[in-house]
């Protein structure tokens, strides 16, 4: 792992740790700084993609397999019992409280509302409420999925949320066949608006991450390596209306936004089990620079980078990054290991 000078000072100076979720090697990665050096931390989280941390800071919930795993935070000395021997110096503590479990749904994108935590169910192609006694409440789908079935239909996975509630999502493919997206073109990818189930944009290569930002709509087209916005006003719209934002070595996806900033993660093209890649028209392929896994800030005025942070060896593959702000120095209690033996939440 490699960084620029740049990010553990802007991680320090912002108070802040960064989230980054990587599926492929079951991990929830931890990284903050001392303004000189990154301390680089893992959770054991089996095929973790969505990351949602309610605004208040207080709840973190985690799509694992089979599973939404939450934490909450300890928010003082009389909650927390260390057993004798063991001490703690974190700025910050998180504790896992419980899991609803949900069979396998490939949740992606999670994300906190006003009445629940909302979660894309790229499975059964729908966005549902996650609750304690069910594998998921239905909210809603698609108009052109015709049924509720367990198909992966169109590669529903990104999840922009406005005033509370879900407003955009992203697919691959508007299908309504079993693995559908897989078929035809990478380009194939849209946008649609929930609140009249409006496509508000389309011909997009495998976009992820949509988010709502100061009037703009923003996501991550993956297979080009870019981040675009659009304001919201003037969907629906074309690519054509579409401003470029920054262009990456990498598979864009995981977004972050924060005031002028956005932290965008990157990953390598990720191969099929024949070793081939499932879209093999998506431009990212033709790049003649590596492809990078890793995070990049961007300043979103102008597209000029901040700060990278460069993953190497098995690190290459990024869905969701978060910011967990007021603390340099958290912990997060780690359910798999014998550290949930020394510490116990009252």
């Amino acid at each position: 792992m490699t960084s620029c000078a740049r990010f553990p000072m802007l991680l320090h100076s912002m108070k802040s740790s960064l989230l980054v979720s990587a599926h492929h090697l079951d991990c929830l990665f931890v990284i903050s700084s001392d303004g000189e050096t990154l301390r680089v931390e893992h959770v054991r989280v089996p095929q973790l993609l969505g990351i949602a941390l309610r605004d208040d800071q207080q709840r973190l919930s985690l799509a694992a397999a089979h599973q939404l795993w939450e934490y909450r935070q300890v928010m003082s000395s009389s909650e927390l019992v260390i057993s004798p021997g063991h001490s703690t110096a974190r700025d910050t503590i998180f504790y896992p409280c419980g899991s609803i479990m949900t069979g396998d749904l490939n949740t992606h994108d999670l994300a906190w509302g006003n009445e629940a935590l909302f979660m894309v169910n790229t499975r059964f192609n729908c966005i549902a409420k996650a609750v304690y006694g069910k594998s998921f409440e239905y909210v809603w789908r698609p108009p052109f999925i015709s049924e509720l079935v367990a198909e992966d239909r169109c590669h529903l996975n990104g999840l922009a949320m406005k005033d509370g509630s879900p407003a955009y999502v992203s697919y691959f493919a508007a299908s309504d066949v079993q693995y559908g997206w897989r078929e035809g073109s990478s380009f194939d990818g849209q946008i649609m608006r929930i609140e009249d189930n409006q496509t508000v944009l389309s011909g997009l290569c495998l976009p992820h991450s949509p988010r709502l930002h100061q009037g703009y709509l923003y996501f991550c087209e993956s297979g080009t390596g870019r981040l675009w916005r659009c304001l919201e006003s003037s969907l629906p719209a074309t690519k054509a209306d579409l401003e470029l934002v920054a262009e990456f070595d990498g598979f864009t996806r995981g977004l972050r936004l924060f005031g002028e900033m956005a932290f965008v993660g990157l990953s390598r093209v990720r191969k099929a089990k024949d070793g081939s890649s499932r879209h093999t028209d998506m431009p990212l392929l033709e790049k003649k620079n590596e492809l990078l896994s890793g995070v990049s800030v961007i300043d979103i005025r102008n597209g000029h980078e901040i700060a990278r942070l460069v993953f190497s060896g098995d690190l290459n593959q990024i869905y969701d990054v978060e910011l967990l702000f007021g603390s340099n120095n958290p912990l997060f209690i780690d359910v798999y290991s014998d550290q949930r033996t020394e510490y116990f939440m009252l």
